[in-house]
């Protein structure tokens, strides 16, 4: 029997539901509408391999400034500013790409990530990527860039997508042709109040729970999941 060699986000029980970690070297789909908790889900798993496993990380904006992310992170107690200075974390804010080609852009992140020596990267979001570059390019053929990207890199990365409002398709529903794994954030409406809840829908070469499971965003321990599957 063939032992995968796992990297452990970081989140307990999100780890305990992967049977210890997702997959290394693998892109894993974060999928999700707003409000889910996307970033917070990418941004634990950066900063946990950064304080507890001792692994630098690569956040690859294409939403917000670094200095908007930073800030946000640390109202959560999570200080990305300080890891920053210590060279365990790097942010590439690709806020303005207008005047960068597709093919620049990804060399660059290739680069970057090399010369850092990343172990964990983050792009946030996938999304956002596509849309900028929709003039020039398809959307399948920037995925499919992005795609051979991630083989070359050396690195477990986390891939943000937003899913629009009122569909079942995530992101522009390309994405998960991409990903090795994804998991699926949403929030629903449950006896007058939205309700947020978790599920693993894929996971290339490993076994995971397949159960949906509820979770709350907390100020400082960020995603906590529920140790019980929802009862449907």
């Amino acid at each position: 029997m063939i032992t995968v060699e796992k990297t452990p986000t970081g989140i307990a029980e999100l780890d305990r539901l992967l049977n210890g970690g997702v997959p290394k070297g693998s892109a894993t789909l974060i999928a999700g509408g707003p409000g889910t908790g996307k970033t917070i889900t990418a941004a634990q798993f950066l900063y946990n391999g950064a304080t507890v496993y001792n692994e630098k990380g690569l956040l690859v904006s294409f939403n917000e400034s670094a200095q908007i992310f930073k800030r946000f992170m640390l109202s959560l107690g999570w200080d990305f500013e300080r890891l920053e200075k210590e060279g365990k974390i790097k942010i590439l804010d690709f806020i303005s790409i207008k005047k960068m080609s597709l093919d620049v852009l990804l060399d660059m992140i290739l680069e970057e990530s090399r010369s850092f020596g990343a172990k964990r990267m983050v792009v946030d979001s996938i999304t956002a990527l596509t849309i900028a570059f929709t003039e020039r390019v398809e959307v399948r053929a920037t995925i499919s860039l992005m795609q051979k990207l991630l083989r070359r890199l050396d690195c477990t990365s986390f891939l943000i997508a937003e899913t629009p409002w009122g569909e079942d398709k995530l992101g522009s529903g390309i994405e998960e042709f991409v990903a090795d794994g994804i998991i699926k954030l949403e929030t629903l409406p449950v006896r007058g109040e939205l309700r947020r809840r978790l599920m693993i829908l894929k996971m290339r070469g490993t076994s995971h729970d397949m159960k949906f499971y509820q979770y709350v965003i907390s100020e400082r321990d960020g995603i906590v999941i529920t140790p019980y599957p929802e009862v449907v």
